[in-house]
């Protein structure tokens, strides 16, 4: 069984990898999105994802590591390592402490914020070539925009989750604010990115119908989001 997913926080591709493992179904394979699931009993595995100790895989330390532990790695994806074990084999939980947690939060903050910078520099790029007359480069533009609001919205919601796990230590942590960028923003970029890329494909009624809508999301969501940052 094929599903499609796309996943910017681990906690929550944890939690419905084990939803679907009690529903009966194992997770074999992953790719862009698309995970392959195989029918198995239920609650038989449970799954964790971690960050591993390369951007893309991981190295045979790490593997022989997992090895020793009964833990079997199911998939990699670029520095993502989806894990699972036998569920008879006890609770699986890679990280029990709290120390352990916000190093592990740490590392997906700082790629989160190294796929923002190379989306930066993508995005400096389209804009020059949109500047030059490529065609198709200003759609670039806004795809780019809206994946680098959606990578911003994982960043503050990492920083929000190291704050809580310091908190627990009785330590004081940096004030972090609940920015947050609205989803109907980055919605409202694509509408128009398809817009552009399709061009004359489509009707004319259509095009000035989905460029209404486009930027009527865009400017209702920077709304939405200015406010936000302001409470």
């Amino acid at each position: 069984m094929l599903k499609y997913r796309l996943f910017y926080d681990k906690d929550k591709e944890i939690e419905w990898l084990n939803e679907m493992s009690m529903e009966g179904y194992a997770m074999t394979s992953f790719f862009a999105g698309f995970y392959n699931f195989v029918p198995c009993e239920k609650g038989e595995w449970q799954y964790q994802v971690d960050i591993g100790n390369g951007f893309f895989g991981i190295n045979k330390d790490y593997a022989d590591f997992m090895r020793e532990m009964d833990i079997e790695i199911v998939e990699t994806w670029g520095p993502w390592v989806t894990l699972r074990r036998k569920t008879q084999e006890g609770e699986f939980e890679l990280y029990s402490d709290v120390d352990s947690r916000i190093s592990q939060y740490k590392k997906i903050l700082l790629l989160f914020k190294i796929v923002v910078i190379v989306e930066m520099l993508g995005l400096i790029y389209e804009i020059y070539a949109g500047i030059k007359g490529v065609n198709f480069a200003w759609a670039f533009v806004l795809i780019i925009t809206a994946f680098v609001c959606v990578f911003l919205n994982m960043i503050f919601r990492t920083k929000t989750t190291i704050a809580k796990l310091m908190e627990q230590k009785g330590e004081v942590p940096k004030s972090v604010s609940n920015r947050n960028v609205s989803g109907i923003l980055p919605a409202g970029l694509l509408i128009n990115s398809f817009n552009l890329l399709a061009g004359e494909r489509l009707p004319v009624p259509v095009r000035y119908l989905l460029l209404g809508i486009g930027v009527s999301m865009i400017l209702y969501g920077s709304v939405l989001t200015v406010r936000n940052r302001g409470e």
